[in-house]
């Protein structure tokens, strides 16, 4: 458990940079307009285990870790 991040008194995950070569964009063009917002976000992997969207600087946003 060493390799996780620390962890705000909160819950929230405090690392900002994604796993290198898991940036990805989700293609949702064809599953219509209930789930057009989807279209074109960035999601990467953080070390925590979460998968979450990157924000315009290529941090990823708060985020909580996954419970085990």
């Amino acid at each position: 458990m060493g390799d996780k991040p620390a962890v705000t008194p909160d819950g929230y995950c405090m690392n900002k940079e994604p796993v290198p070569s898991t940036l990805r964009a989700i293609n949702a063009h064809a599953t219509g307009p209930k789930f057009s917002h989807l279209h074109g976000r960035r999601m990467a992997k953080c070390p925590c285990g979460k998968e979450s969207s990157l924000t315009d600087r290529g941090n990823l946003r708060r985020h909580k870790q996954p419970q085990e």
